[in-house]
């Protein structure tokens, strides 16, 4: 009788995943890596597995490929944060409305081609990249896990390219100038500049989507945007500055007044 029952378990399962692709799978016509799909799952990005056949088994069912394309897609081409994605595929007027979501996809690619600083560079293999740029593979795979580059299938070659190949030479620049792993531990660090700049990054994009929305020609946005973007990033570059400088400033102040005794 167990064996009976063995075997007609095996013939459900073998049923329920007929059509179904395995996580490898979704990563494979993606480009995605699994990492990054998991994480897509636990952030509500993309629903739970159609079918779990097992504690470490899962299947997915072809809608999944197409919406994590979506996702990559609004990432990479748009450089929306993922909770304004998250609420794009879910509606959620409360992050974003209609309307504004209507003005950040109305861009379309002129805005993606204008600040993607690297885009007649040609794509390049991962390992001819980390070759050619002196980074780990340890480093290399943890920037993948941040989100911090993703590589791209191209003709069924995992490739970096644009400005991750820019992000890569300035691995090996800061590395040339002395600033390795003792001054810029990547584990500890990285994870730091992520956050932050996510959560910048989200304001941003809410405060400019409900700037524009209904205020200017649908037509001159794409142009406004570009210009909003570049003279932003040469305010932060002089506000951080600032800030770096300040701070200095105050760890001195700190340092004297504990060394003369005039802390009160």
């Amino acid at each position: 009788m167990a064996r009976t029952r063995n075997t007609d378990t095996d013939t459900d399962k073998s049923q329920s995943t007929t059509g179904l692709h395995k996580i490898s799978d979704l990563a494979r016509e993606t480009g995605v890596s699994i990492g990054t799909i998991k994480f897509y799952i636990r952030e509500g990005l993309l629903p739970k597995p159609t079918v779990k056949t097992g504690r470490n088994m899962a299947w997915y069912d072809h809608s999944f490929i197409e919406r994590i394309r979506v996702i990559k897609e609004l990432q990479q081409k748009r450089f929306l944060p993922l909770d304004v994605i998250k609420a794009i595929l879910e509606h959620n007027s409360e992050v974003v409305s209609e309307r504004e979501v209507s003005t950040l996809l109305g861009i379309e690619g002129t805005l993606y081609e204008e600040i993607h600083y690297a885009p007649d560079q040609p794509p390049v293999p991962v390992e001819e990249a980390l070759a050619r740029y002196g980074v780990d593979r340890d480093r290399f795979d943890f920037c993948v896990r941040l989100g911090i580059i993703t590589p791209m299938q191209r003709e069924g070659v995992s490739c970096v390219e644009g400005d991750d190949l820019l992000l890569l030479e300035n691995f090996q620049a800061m590395r040339e100038a002395g600033v390795g792993p003792e001054l810029f531990p990547y584990e500890t660090t990285l994870p730091i500049y992520v956050e932050a700049l996510e959560k910048l990054a989200r304001e941003e994009i809410k405060i400019f989507s409900r700037g524009v929305t209904d205020h200017f020609d649908p037509e001159r946005v794409p142009e406004i945007a570009i210009a909003a973007m570049k003279h932003a990033e040469q305010f932060i570059a002089l506000l951080r500055r600032k800030m770096i400088l300040r701070a200095m400033a105050e760890i001195r102040l700190g340092n004297e007044a504990e060394n003369t005794g005039t802390n009160d």
